[in-house]
């Protein structure tokens, strides 16, 4: 008896093994699927790497008429305002700026590629006075210290300049091929001078994530950027000279 009862509990024993080697046969690849489809979710939420929001461009308005700069998003002015909203909301991942296209200063408002941010306007003196702008392209909103591992580029009337954030390999100097941002929020801040009635001055922004910065590292995984742009009459070139005449007289 005592025999027959170790058999039947031998036999009862690997039963149950059996059941639990075919439930975890059952869960293995439940298990896996799983664990395949998170890493396939973390490699596409890792490849999205910044996302971009709005792009505005405004003109700091003066309370006399005489002074007046107007925007359009197209070379025929056929639509004046003082305020330019793209409205950007794109998520993209780093490239080579190297590679970027050739005629980005050719298309005229929006343009944006698979993975930048493109935005062609045009500034014209409407006022009645020959005066001196100054236009300033910042840093709107940042986060997760994406701004390390951006560029943007900036054309101006056809002639293009690289802007960087400043080296962090304890290097000084701008990253190569760039210019270094003026501050830590302000990209550049420039006159334009002698600028006539009926003058214009063309625009085109670039924005991209510069794959092969050192900076640009899983920690800036969704990290947001944005950049706006102000334009500013600071001088009426006739009246400063006007003034001086008067003085020499």
């Amino acid at each position: 008896m005592a025999r027959q009862h170790i058999v039947e509990s031998v036999v009862e024993r690997t039963a149950n093994e059996v059941k639990r080697y075919r439930l975890y046969m059952r869960i293995i690849p439940i298990g896996a699927a799983v664990l395949s489809l998170i890493l396939i979710i973390g490699y596409v939420i890792s490849v999205l790497y910044m996302k971009f929001g709005a792009f505005t461009v405004m003109v700091n308005k003066f309370d006399n008429l005489d002074y007046a700069l107007t925007l359009s998003p197209s070379s025929d002015f056929n639509t004046k305002t003082s305020r330019l909203n793209a409205e950007i909301d794109k998520e993209i991942t780093n490239l080579d700026g190297k590679t970027l296209p050739n005629y980005l200063d050719n298309v005229d408002g929006e343009h944006n590629g698979e993975n930048y941010v493109a935005y062609t306007f045009y500034c014209r003196n409407e006022g009645k006075h020959r005066i001196t702008y100054t236009y300033d392209l910042y840093i709107a909103n940042m986060t997760y210290e994406i701004e390390k591992a951006v560029r943007v580029r900036l054309y101006v009337d056809g002639e293009a300049t690289d802007y960087a954030y400043a080296r962090t390999d304890g290097v000084k100097g701008p990253e190569p091929g760039t210019t270094q941002f003026q501050t830590g929020n302000t990209i550049v801040k420039k006159e334009i001078a002698h600028f006539k009635p009926g003058d214009v001055t063309k625009y085109t922004v670039v924005i991209w994530l510069e794959g092969n910065d050192p900076d640009c590292v899983d920690k800036i995984i969704g990290g947001k950027f944005k950049v706006d742009m102000a334009l500013t009459v600071i001088k009426d070139e006739e009246e400063k000279e006007q003034a001086k005449a008067k003085e020499l007289i």
